[in-house]
């Protein structure tokens, strides 16, 4: 638990995420006092998050570990939904919070919760990695709870978004969530599509045991 973004996916993501922000003078000059408001209140967010870290005994710092995020890390969730209620920040703000709150109910393997702040972020994403990488969380979370028709949109909306580092993921994504729905044909298209567009590459093999491991 040495940050919320140490699983290697939510490493991929998180290296991906740029975000960027333009405007005229007069605009840009009250956006940067948003924007530096924003950046003191997730500073405020991340020492609350080390601080609750630091108070977990080494002994329970174990991998794989999860938490009661409510309980574990209260400070830093109250912290989150501050900003977010506030709606005072910018959209990369709003959007940062809701990704950090989102993304550290999914990795203590809360996905309800985790969905219910990842939808949110949705709509305050801005550019193509920000949407891929939020949709992407939120496709995840709900195929935890076997919300498997709305896992698929989320990972058929991220893939639109055509960042290339995130295609192989999407589309395992897409394949999960048609088996969930007892899609086989459809799951079986999308394997094909991974061995002829991504041949060679990881993904190839992960399909093809996705498809073994539903038999």
């Amino acid at each position: 638990m040495e940050n919320w973004f140490d699983r290697k996916r939510l490493s991929v993501i998180f290296a991906l995420l740029v975000l960027t922000g333009v405007g005229t003078y007069f605009y840009q000059s009250v956006s940067e006092k948003k924007e530096q408001e924003g950046k003191t209140a997730l500073y405020k967010v991340q020492k609350a998050f080390e601080e609750e870290i630091k108070a977990i005994p080494e002994s329970e710092r174990t991998p794989g570990a999860s938490f009661d995020v409510d309980s574990r890390f209260s400070k830093t969730v109250a912290e989150l939904n501050g900003i977010l209620k506030s709606r005072s920040a910018s959209d990369r703000v709003l959007f940062e919070a809701a990704f950090r709150l989102g993304s550290l109910y999914l990795e203590n393997r809360q996905p309800d919760k985790a969905a219910t702040h990842l939808k949110e972020g949705v709509v305050f994403s801005k550019t193509g990695i920000q949407r891929a990488s939020i949709q992407f969380l939120l496709g995840s979370a709900l195929e935890q709870i076997n919300q498997a028709k709305e896992a698929l949109g989320a990972f058929q909306d991220g893939l639109s978004q055509n960042v290339g580092a995130m295609k192989g993921d999407f589309l395992l994504g897409m394949m999960r969530a048609h088996l969930q729905r007892k899609e086989i044909e459809q799951a079986k298209k999308i394997s094909d599509q991974i061995s002829k567009e991504l041949s060679g590459s990881k993904f190839v093999e992960a399909a093809s045991q996705i498809l073994k491991d539903t038999k």
